[in-house]
């Protein structure tokens, strides 16, 4: 068990901690939310060319996104042969198929013949026929066919593969992660923390309710850091503040696994900032009415809470019952952060999966084709009904950058928390390329995590570098902690 306190140099909010929040629930919290850990990652000022250079963007993809695992798609969209999803990320992409053998590939998503993109949506096919000139492939990648054969004797006679690259694949829970890298470690220890905690949260016992994926101008880690912190909350959200322990959020970062970091936002407990004291039933009254519209449940009335309750567990029993509806399966044995809390988890470099069942969330973050462009994917994972069969997952549907979360079905009140969100975003960016200060300042402990990110990312590219025996002199002028005043 991890109980690594934050360096007593730096200060703590003089909120409630999440620890002892934990202490008063109704029922035992699940034991991976008790494993935190807090290690002081410094102060450094972090270069604003991270979030806008072309040249660093090629670093990041050759040394970070072509080296990590990275997730996919669900499991439960491959249930047979053919079925395919596209997995883009900067301007490589992916097939992720099942073969007619059963066995699912991640084929590189371009003709062998001049480089024509083969597919371009989901769905389900037994071969890929490149629209150019009709080179025609399997759903195992072999290629079956080719116009004019006689004309190609270095593929016909075998001088030359045949079969589509692929990258490499991993199951896990339901999901389906690839790496571009054939030779990397395998995700079972890569992952290994998040696969430890979330044994109490399986996500196979969870179907694909929503899925939205939006372009958005900005870089991918902006997109990325907007969702990574509860220091925010109090401007951009101001609405919850009254129910949120936004500047009491705990941030853990796992030496021993460092790609896993987690983000715990309690909920049901005023925010630190509001000088004046709320009663537990104004905390309990705003937090249902504002969760029940977010949360999309049928029951939206807003309660009349009795004197002398407690805010917390008045309101995870509130949601136990509206769930159990909305859901048709019992949900008692949750525990109250369970279905109150923020618990957000975060695989590097761009997956978090929510724990608990209150927000059933998943995001994903991914670079455009330049610095300037990114996608992030909302996932809604809904528990299976009691005695029902797993429901087929939701179409995804996708959002152009003019677009509003709103516009995706199954949004529900969420839209106007995001909207929140993107609209910062693409000022962030603009602002990153001002030259009167030339690196951007995080926080020691409620941005800390942040930083961690950043000073991995460096970790991958350097070692990337030494491995290809290259200069370090393209990443230093990055660096974290970088002279660049």
């Amino acid at each position: 068990m991890t109980a690594v306190e934050n360096d007593p140099g730096i200060s703590q909010s003089r909120g409630a901690k999440v620890q002892d929040i934990l202490k008063s629930d109704t029922r035992p919290v699940p034991k991976a939310f008790l494993d935190f850990a807090s290690p002081y990652v410094g102060s450094e000022e972090v270069p604003k060319s991270r979030f806008t250079s072309p040249e660093f963007a090629a670093l990041e993809k050759q040394y970070v996104w072509m080296k990590t695992w990275q997730f996919a798609c669900l499991e439960d969209e491959l249930k047979e042969p053919g079925s395919h999803v596209v997995y883009d990320v900067a301007d490589e992409s992916l097939i992720i198929i099942r073969g007619k053998d059963g066995q699912i590939r991640a084929l590189h998503n371009a003709c062998m013949h001049r480089g024509t993109r083969l597919a371009d949506d989901e769905g389900r096919v037994d071969t890929f026929v490149c629209p150019f000139h009709g080179w025609e492939w399997d759903n195992k990648g072999d290629l079956v066919n080719v116009p004019g054969s006689w004309d190609f004797p270095q593929f016909i006679h075998g001088s030359k593969p045949t079969c589509l690259p692929q990258a490499k694949v991993a199951v896990w829970d339901g999901i389906v992660f690839v790496n571009f890298d054939q030779n990397a470690k395998p995700f079972e220890e890569y992952a290994a923390k998040l696969i430890e905690h979330f044994k109490e949260f399986p996500l196979s016992k969870r179907y694909k309710a929503f899925h939205a994926v939006k372009e958005v101008e900005c870089n991918w880690k902006v997109l990325m850091e907007a969702f990574s912190e509860g220091y925010h909350v109090l401007v951009t959200h101001p609405q919850i503040v009254p129910f949120c322990g936004d500047e009491n959020s705990e941030y853990s970062i796992y030496p021993d696994n460092p790609e896993v970091s987690r983000f715990f936002n309690p909920f049901g407990v005023q925010s630190p900032h509001l000088l004046e004291q709320l009663s537990e039933e104004t905390i309990a009254e705003e937090f249902v009415a504002f969760s029940s519209r977010s949360r999309g449940y049928s029951d939206q009335t807003r309660p009349e809470v009795p004197s002398g309750i407690e805010a917390r567990a008045y309101v995870a029993d509130t949601f136990r019952q509206r769930m159990s509806a909305m859901f048709r399966a019992n949900l008692d044995n949750y525990s109250d952060s369970e279905i109150l809390d923020a618990v957000l988890y975060h695989l590097f470099p761009a997956f978090s999966p929510w724990a608990g069942i209150g927000q059933p969330l998943m995001y994903r973050w991914r670079p455009g084709r330049t610095p300037d462009t990114a996608f992030m994917d909302v996932i809604r994972m809904v528990a299976v009904p009691d005695n029902e069969p797993k429901p087929d997952p939701a179409p995804t549907t996708k959002l152009r950058r003019d677009q509003r979360w709103v516009e995706a079905p199954g949004m529900a009140g969420l839209a106007d928390v995001f909207e929140q969100d993107m609209s910062n975003v693409p000022f962030v960016q603009q602002g990153l390329k001002s030259t009167g200060k030339k690196t951007v300042t995080y926080a020691n402990y409620m941005e800390g995590r942040l930083r961690h990110f950043h000073k991995l990312i460096d970790t991958y590219i350097e070692a990337g570098l030494r491995a290809d025996g290259k200069s370090l002199d393209v990443l230093d002028a990055h660096r974290v902690g970088a002279q660049v005043d």
